[in-house]
């Protein structure tokens, strides 16, 4: 990197998140800060009963995690630092989590899950804290911008949301705890100096912990640079800070590039599956023909898969034996959508993995990286044993910047995922709540109605 003398990005991070209030915001950013939250809560009400958060809360509560704030779909209270991991790893679990589609973080979880527990610790505006939000989320994407350029030179194997995720957090924090530009300086500098997660740890319980750490340390550099703790502004972009570590070609341009006029939360997708995102174009493609042909799976002889240069650095498992495993195998979520016409949670349930007719179809199907397709692309060819051939391309996946999901679909999928902890009458409850928070005198009121 080259360290001429220049303003440090810690401080144009600070000005920009000082500078910022609700009324200022673009429309399109206020309207995406609602739709973010929205699907984060539905997320993480979805993920509350799963095995990974269970563990979690018991280990939570082992050293003395016990405090006021609450988990969303759960009845226990935490600590505003445990409440912040637990709720983003519970928003992580299923892995239904929003996906900025260019650098492949999921911003929201360690941003809302660090501002959430605050909000139990401070009465909070509705506004002012969508505003925190919006500047977290958009924080975090140009970071992992920075970092995951093809041409910075980091290793694939960081997990960009542990290794981003923070810092978004602090500057959220930092924002609603009304931070001098000194302290905010700092809360962004150490945060960065927590930056850590690899993708190691995909297809274990701690996909989910890796951002349910960067909400806590987001939440906790903000708190420590608010009591004095300070830091050294260069820690991002300066000599052996987190860019030069990480990605040592990186451009620091990328992370203040027409910052406050271009946003880059506008070009974050929200998933249809609960898998890999990386996953869901070939999941189109096969539920594309498995709707239009109604096969019998073993009449099938052959699957041939057509996805996009670096898909299987992250989906590589051909034939999965847990259902985290499941999570990020494309092999998996091709077979299964095939022989049942759906790609749900149903589908990424253990009995799914180790359903024999998604077994055997794993094991005749082969994948193929094509130069040209992108991250929204793949084809899929199924040869049946009687000689037919059933073909289908997906240009643009479904939840792609081209193919959004639509208001009633974020609204269904929420539906989906909160019944599974809470009745209809409260989930109804909670989506309200949750769809007018910019008009809420206090935001903290949405974590205590979505708690049992």
């Amino acid at each position: 990197m080259n360290h001429a003398a220049q303003t440090p990005v810690t401080h144009l991070l600070a000005d920009f998140i000082q500078r910022a209030r609700w009324d200022n915001l673009p429309q399109p950013v206020r309207t995406e800060a609602v739709r973010a939250f929205v699907n984060w809560v539905g997320c993480t009400l979805g993920g509350a009963n799963t095995e990974m958060v269970d563990a979690a809360v018991r280990g939570s509560l082992a050293f003395g995690g016990h405090g006021a704030a609450p988990l969303l779909g759960r009845g226990e209270r935490l600590d505003p630092l445990n409440a912040a991991v637990i709720n983003c790893m519970s928003s992580a679990a299923h892995a239904f989590d929003d996906t900025h589609l260019k650098t492949i973080t999921h911003p929201t979880g360690p941003v809302a899950g660090a501002i959430l527990a605050l909000a139990e610790t401070k009465k909070i505006s509705g506004e002012k804290f969508l505003t925190a939000l919006a500047l977290g989320i958009e924080i975090e994407c140009r970071l992992a911008l920075a970092i995951t350029n093809p041409d910075a030179g980091a290793h694939g194997g960081w997990y960009i949301t542990g290794v981003a995720g923070g810092v978004g957090a602090a500057a959220a924090a930092g924002s609603l705890l009304d931070l001098d530009h000194d302290p905010l300086v700092s809360a962004l500098a150490l945060a960065a100096t927590q930056a850590a997660g690899v993708r190691a740890t995909h297809g274990s319980m701690a996909i989910a912990y890796v951002p349910g750490l960067a909400a806590r340390n987001g939440l906790t550099a903000a708190y420590m640079a608010a009591a004095g703790l300070a830091c050294n502004d260069f820690t991002i972009d300066g000599r052996n800070g987190l860019l030069e570590v990480m990605a040592p070609r990186a451009d620091v341009a990328d992370i203040t590039r027409n910052l406050g006029a271009d946003f880059e939360m506008l070009k974050n997708a929200y998933k249809p599956y609960p898998c890999g995102i990386v996953i869901h174009p070939t999941i189109d493609a096969c539920l594309e023909i498995a709707a239009r042909h109604m096969l019998r799976p073993e009449a099938i002889e052959q699957v041939e898969l057509e996805v996009n240069p670096g898909a299987l650095k992250l989906t590589w498992r051909k034939l999965p034996t847990t259902a985290l495993d499941a999570q990020v195998s494309l092999y998996h979520w091709a077979a299964a959508a095939l022989v049942f016409g759906e790609a749900g949670l149903e589908q990424g349930k253990l009995e799914c993995v180790e359903d024999k007719q998604v077994r055997a179809l794993q094991s005749r199907m082969s994948v193929v990286e094509k130069d040209g397709l992108a991250t929204d692309q793949a084809r899929a060819t199924v040869r049946m044993k009687s000689g037919a051939v059933h073909r289908a391309e997906i240009v643009h996946a479904t939840g792609s910047i081209e193919r959004p999901m639509t208001e009633e679909q974020i609204l269904n999928k929420f539906e989906r995922l909160a019944t599974r902890v809470l009745s209809d009458e409260r989930t109804a409850e909670v989506l309200e709540i949750c769809r007018r928070v910019a008009a809420l005198d206090d935001a903290g009121e949405v974590g205590r109605v979505a708690a049992q």
